[in-house]
């Protein structure tokens, strides 16, 4: 892991510039084998310093191998309640007559809006998930979640309870400043209107009751850029870091996966891994006085 500490100006107090420090936090650990030797990849030669491991994916058992191989990369759990199968065997509101959660967070919000989805039946099975995975003897040391519902009003304050029960010190609050610093595209519209979409949600769910985690949540960076994360995008992102401050950058490296349904995505896993993995982005990190770091380092 890369730990950049440049030498500070003059007359800084503690002798050092004012450090920013970053999280790179690799999304759906576990989902596909080809996923998998990509985060793991982006880990050993690049800046992924994170991954967030699905319970109930496909390949779960790969990934965990995986984790085990690279002690050094910190995992937390990708609650999922969008697109897979769950954990728990029994029929509960959550899923479908397949035996399937619901296809979208969009479908899943349908559901959970019209009283559909019963929160003890979330709450049981993402224990499950959080749990299948301590099992595993892997440490947890952030929560998060696939299609981002965990930030719904009603669930936000689940996930914090869960994350204090088993001890878990970060909870993703993806929320992200919108940015005006590319060409119009249709990617770059149904993402600007995401990102509103969670900033409301977040709101709703403060409005609502929800307390904010022990820990202060990370600033959030990677939405605007959900698979299309390429060189230029992440040093726009690089440049705009401010000092004291601490961030979270979501990514979504891999392989080109094998499974249609992930194909159907259309994201650019490959061209995340590259630039992950690109000598000249490194170097701009340490030109910038960026420490790359893990949850982890962050609880000292």
């Amino acid at each position: 892991m890369t730990d950049v500490r440049p030498t500070a100006p003059p007359g800084h107090p503690s002798g050092q510039r004012p450090s920013i420090r970053l999280v790179v936090n690799a999304d759906d650990f576990g989902l596909s084998s080809r996923i998998n030797e990509g985060i793991l990849l982006a880990h050993r030669a690049g800046i992924v310093t994170a991954t967030s491991l699905m319970a109930g994916g496909r390949a779960f058992d790969q990934a965990v191998q995986g984790c085990r191989a690279v002690p050094a990369l910190d995992v937390g759990v990708h609650l999922t309640l969008v697109a897979e199968r769950p954990l728990l065997p029994c029929t509960s509101s959550l899923t479908g007559d397949d035996g399937r959660f619901p296809a979208s967070a969009g479908a899943f919000l349908r559901r959970w809006l019209t009283g559909r989805i019963r929160r003890a039946d979330v709450q049981a099975e993402w224990s499950a998930q959080i749990e299948r995975v301590l099992d595993h003897g892997i440490r947890v040391t952030h929560l998060d979640s696939h299609q981002h519902v965990h930030i719904l009003p009603g669930l936000a304050d689940l996930s914090l309870q869960l994350a204090a029960r088993y001890n878990i010190p970060f909870v993703r609050v993806p929320v992200e400043d919108l940015r005006g610093d590319r060409w119009p595209s249709l990617h770059g519209i149904n993402r600007m209107f995401g990102a509103t979409a969670l900033r409301a949600s977040w709101v709703l769910a403060r409005l609502t009751g929800v307390k904010k985690s022990h820990y202060r949540p990370l600033r959030f960076l990677g939405f605007q850029d959900g698979g299309r994360l390429d060189d230029l995008r992440l040093r726009r992102l690089l440049r705009a870091l401010r000092p004291d401050r601490a961030y979270e950058l979501m990514c979504h490296p891999g392989l080109t996966p094998d499974e249609p349904d992930v194909k159907r995505w259309q994201y650019n896993h490959e061209k995340e891994l590259q630039t992950l993995t690109s000598p000249s982005i490194r170097s701009e990190i340490a030109a910038r006085g960026i420490q790359l770091c893990r949850f982890q380092d962050l609880m000292a």
